[in-house]
């Protein structure tokens, strides 16, 4: 299943953008050269992978890399293998980069990846009518975790999401399942909290939005 990595960066602040397009660049055709020989059967060109660079508007110095993967074990394959290293080590890379440590860790950059093709060639090819503009050509994108909000205010329950992928129906279906200590935890005090902003954000743009609670007896 394709993934889209989403990989978080901070740079030291003063970076022109002129030198992030020329030290990733330059590690973009190191990968590209990785993958070609690792993967001699798929495209591996920058852009049949939707590989992409992001700045932060409000922080220049917050930076958003993406790229398609096969699987997120076919990315873990890239960070372990010994191109990544060399890239890392023997580029100008270190010296802009002001994360430090393992991926998603405090100083960590931060890494994700969505089980979906969010920038490759499945949505360039939705977006090919006129009326469309496809997310690579925009000239602002955002980004918005809003899970990360229901996880706070539910702590310490469990809040897991997902696209439903059996069922047809007009548009995208996703499903959010969180544990509350009671009802009035969810209705009440979350509804009423800071945390719920960026839900109602989505459940404002939602064709449909439905809300059962349930308890174990089983």
């Amino acid at each position: 299943m394709t993934v889209t990595e989403i990989a978080l960066l901070r740079v030291h602040a003063g970076i022109t953008d002129a030198t992030l397009q020329d030290t990733l660049s330059g590690a973009t055709t190191v990968q590209e050269a990785w993958h070609a020989r690792t993967f001699p059967d798929r495209p591996s060109s920058a852009a049949a992978r939707a590989v992409a660079c992001f700045r932060g508007i409000d922080d220049e110095t917050q930076i958003l890399l993406t790229t398609s993967w096969g699987s997120v074990e076919e990315h873990w394959a890239w960070i372990r293998s010994e191109d990544n290293k060399q890239v890392m080590e023997g580029t100008d890379l270190t010296k802009i980069l002001a994360n430090q440590g393992p991926p998603n860790t405090p100083g960590g950059l931060g890494l994700f990846h969505l089980d979906a093709n969010i920038f490759g060639s499945t949505h360039a090819t939705a977006a090919a009518s006129q009326d469309t503009i496809a997310l690579l050509d925009s000239p602002v994108i955002s980004v918005e975790q809003f899970v990360a909000s229901m996880e706070k205010a539910a702590y310490p329950h469990l809040v897991r999401s997902g696209r439903v992928v059996d069922r047809e129906v007009e548009g995208e279906e996703f499903m959010l399942i969180s544990g509350w200590s009671c009802v009035e935890s969810h209705t009440q005090e979350f509804a009423s909290s800071s945390e719920s902003f960026l839900f109602s954000q989505l459940a404002g743009i939602a064709s449909s939005v439905e809300t059962r609670h349930y308890r174990r007896f089983l």
